[in-house]
């Protein structure tokens, strides 16, 4: 499908657009939802999450994982305008996996500094852990500035069940262990403490005085859900020479109980001390078959939750394990299973979400649990419910962040709803998610996320504008098509690539002639001359022997389309690549740059190879300290890359928001920009002017720097100040940026996920100052821009330029409804009112 579209007003010449609507890519079901935990008090963390909010792990069908931070503006005598929890960077999931559960606990280094750990199981007899990015995983501003993430080669590193098919997995409140239900009816415990990963065993049965035992009792069922109890305070022993009162932790907290979900209408708690059997929650079930506990929750009082086929959230008392009179909630249809349940912070609310759409929530008002408010904020199975900030077991610490409850399911949307109840409800307290003045979960409008991508950094379209392809990344293949000149289109390619995970990256260069693609283990590159033909000598022109070259982050081909930037996922180097012109041309490595590589001196009990040794009069090392300083390479992953125009100016950006710009002719790194305040969502360079970049945040601001002046433009203030005023009052955030050439002038163009953007200058305000120019006129400081957004193009898949340099602009749109993609979803438990039957 194609349209153009002219502007209004004489001084703005036609734009050709190109309205597409086939390309079929599909996003993911969300399965699991996780928040990081909040740091214990009294522990010394002196946490940067805290003081905004806490970090989001989305996980979907597709084995992938998106690891998200919560971005506001929050610029000087502005209105706040929070963006929500924006993804920062993707965990590609193994072909075959699928995230079925996601947990956070912190750990901490031999030096004290804590870090987050995720840890998540797919359905089958696997736990992995996932190495996040140092940026991700830091919490403490006063420990390393980096984490020493070149100890593990692997992406992941996983450990078996011992007991079949994993069906449902908890982090303990002290943050020391994991507990698993398995297929044969025996929760394990695994020890994460410290660095840890591995099953705890009758001899490691104590860790820090702690009992536990390392399995529990055995039940004749599947333990579908698993909760863990409220910890217990013990007394920390005193030992003669330390001082106890110089310590500010002079308690210890000891986990306690387990509660299961089980699938034979009852559910049981388990005495992790013992790891015996204590009680049995009975709930009520059909004639014809047992009740499956599909969710549970265990209140800080100790009040037990269970949520069940039937379509029933029942909570049960502390101390009898009964049933608590009148807090038996048939809140959701009849039939409808509940599939998960969330607490609030305060353990005042919990909110329940099942097959029928609804979010319920239940309060306690006085001492009566009460149902105070539904709402049907999905129109598919929720699958996954959490709540920021999360609750904390061991301390019951106040907040002034307002509650927001997070859900997602199959219908592919992130939905954030402000939740505080009406004990914890304040008179001050400000709406972070929408315009709406209410935070009551009941009346409040809640915000729906996109399911397109939320930055260009994410983007699964490129395009080969000599060719006027379109090039779509799957999870596991490769779609093409072309756009023809009358507006018409045709399939061109169909590739299933073989691949050990998800696609993580794919390039086009703009002849299309080479196709680059990559996933989290191996980058190939074919050539599209002759049909897709695997380029050979890749591995041996950047390692001298024929190896396969690891994953990339970021693909992209200059725009001559003679060389390749491939950085790589694991080690972060930004390798530059001479592409063969003729068949008979071997590939050339040119040049590696490690800038978002850094080796600082961390303190290690080992010592290295080569390493200096302590003389041989002195104390043997086996006396010495155990803390000995060694140089460490640590890094972090290049996620954002743009090439100039002119294939002169190469920009890398890196999970930890560190830009450096590279001069691509004489194969030099140029200098480091300013590290920005949040990740940015895109970069682009001038179409005329090579030098001038424009980078914008999630946020909705809009920088501009000229490389060769050193400097930001004249003329930048005018057009930033109109941006400002115009993206300032939208709350979804700026996905893309892209400069389509003109002859009154560049139009910049931006787009976030349901709004175009356009910013151009008027003609008759250029001729002016190009009259002001010519008689040695000093030219007008704020230029006149004219910025105009639309909504009529929604949701945004891809927004940039389909034509090559040189010939008139031509703008592509790829809009992917949800209409389109809701056929393709199974039948919804409710489909509404049916009338005249």
């Amino acid at each position: 499908m194609s349209d153009a579209s002219k502007p209004e007003g004489r001084a703005a010449a036609a734009l050709p657009l190109h309205r597409v609507r086939f390309v079929d890519w599909s996003p993911s079901a969300i399965t699991a939802l996780a928040f990081s935990p909040v740091p214990v008090a009294g522990s010394g963390m002196a946490t940067s999450l805290g003081a905004t909010r806490s970090v989001l792990a989305v996980g979907r069908d597709n084995g992938n994982i998106d690891l998200c931070t919560w971005c506001e503006d929050t610029r000087a005598g502005g209105k706040s305008m929070a963006k929500g929890w924006m993804p920062e960077m993707t965990l590609l999931g193994d072909v075959q996996y699928k995230i079925e559960s996601l947990a956070f606990t912190v750990s901490h280094t031999p030096q004290g500094a804590p870090y987050l750990r995720l840890f998540s199981t797919s359905g089958g007899s696997i736990v992995s852990e996932h190495f996040l990015p140092a940026s991700i995983a830091r919490i403490s501003e006063d420990g390393p500035a980096t984490l020493a993430l070149e100890e593990h080669q692997a992406p992941t590193r996983t450990l078996s069940s011992q007991g079949g098919a994993i069906w449902s997995m908890a982090a303990s409140p002290t943050g020391k262990y994991l507990a698993i239900g398995c297929e044969d009816g025996i929760v394990r415990l695994i020890n994460v403490a410290g660095d840890s990963f591995e099953h705890v065993t009758a001899s490691r049965g104590t860790i820090q005085k702690v009992p536990v035992q390392p399995r529990m009792s055995r039940v004749a069922s599947r333990i579908l859900s698993l909760a863990w109890g409220p910890p217990k305070r013990m007394a920390k022993p005193e030992r003669p020479d330390e001082d106890s009162s110089s310590d500010d932790d002079d308690e210890l907290w000891q986990d306690t109980f387990l509660l299961g979900g089980l699938g034979n209408s009852t559910a049981a708690v388990w005495d992790v001390a013992t790891g015996q059997l204590r009680s049995r929650l009975t709930l009520l079930k059909n004639r014809q078959e047992h009740t499956i506990v599909w969710c549970v929750a265990v209140l800080r009082d100790g009040t037990l939750v269970a949520g069940d086929s039937t379509g029933r959230v029942t909570f049960f008392d502390a101390r009898t394990r009964v049933p608590i009179p009148g807090a038996t909630f048939q809140c959701h249809t009849a039939g409808a299973d509940v599939l998960s349940l969330c607490v609030s912070h305060d353990a005042k609310a919990v909110y329940s979400a099942g097959v029928d759409q609804k979010v319920v929530e239940y309060t306690l008002v006085g001492t009566t649990w009460t149902h105070t408010g539904t709402r049907r904020l999905h129109a598919h199975d929720v699958r996954a419910l959490a709540m920021d900030p999360p609750l904390n077991m061991c301390e019951s610490a106040s907040t002034a962040r307002v509650p927001i409850l997070v859900s997602g399911g199959l219908d592919y949307h992130l939905v954030l709803t402000p939740a505080s109840h009406a004990a914890w409800r304040k008179s001050s307290d400000t709406n972070p998610v929408s315009s709406s003045t209410s935070t009551s979960f009941a009346d409040t409008i809640q915000r729906r996320i996109a399911f397109v991508p939320a930055s260009a950094r994410d983007g699964v379209v490129c395009v080969a504008p000599g060719q006027r392809w379109i090039v779509l990344r799957r999870d596991r293949s490769v779609g093409l098509w072309q756009i023809e000149h009358e507006g018409t289109w045709r399939k061109v390619l169909e590739m299933e690539m073989q691949v050990r995970s998800n696609i993580g990256a794919a390039a086009i260069s703009p002849d299309g002639h080479f196709l680059a693609i990559s996933d989290l283990y191996e980058t190939k590159l074919y050539n599209l001359k002759d049909g897709p033909k695997l380029v050979k000598g890749l591995g041996t022109a950047m390692y001298r022997r024929p190896v396969p070259v690891p994953g990339a982050s970021s693909l992209l081909f200059t725009p001559d389309g003679t060389r390749l930037v491939l950085c790589t996922r694991q080690g972060a180097f930004v390798h530059i690549i001479q592409l063969p012109v003729h068949d008979d041309v071997p590939i050339k490595l040119l040049k590696s740059f490690e800038q978002h590589r850094s080796r600082r001196k961390v303190a290690d009990g080992r010592v290295l190879a080569g390493q200096a040794r302590p003389d041989a009069d002195a104390t043997p090392l086996a006396d010495a300290s155990p803390s000995v300083p060694v140089s460490r390479d640590t890094y972090a992953p290049v996620v954002l890359a743009v090439i100039s125009p002119d294939s002169q100016w190469l920009l890398t950006g890196d999970a930890s928001r560190r830009l450096h710009v590279f001069h691509l002719d004489t194969l030099s790194h140029q200098r480091a920009l300013a590290s920005p305040a949040h990740l940015p969502s895109s970069a682009c360079f001038h179409p005329t002017q090579p030098s001038l970049l424009v980078i914008t945040l999630p946020t909705n601001q809009v920088s501009f720097y000229d490389l060769d002046a050193d400097q930001e433009p004249t003329w930048q203030s005018g057009l930033r100040q109109e941006l400002d005023a115009q993206l300032g009052r939208i709350r979804e955030p700026v996905v893309g940026s892209t400069w389509l050439p003109s002859p009154a002038g560049a139009t910049l163009v931006l787009h976030g996920p349901t709004w175009l953007c356009t910013a151009r200058q008027s003609e008759a305000k250029a001729a002016s100052r190009k009259k002001r120019r010519n008689a040695d006129e000093e030219p007008e400081e704020a230029s006149a821009w004219t910025v105009r957004i639309t909504f009529k193009y929604q949701p945004l898949l891809h927004v940039g330029a389909l034509s090559p340099p040189g010939s008139a602009a031509e703008l592509l749109v790829v809009e992917r409804p949800y209409f389109s993609l809701a056929q393709s979803l199974p039948p919804a438990f409710y489909r509404g009112a049916k009338y005249g039957t």
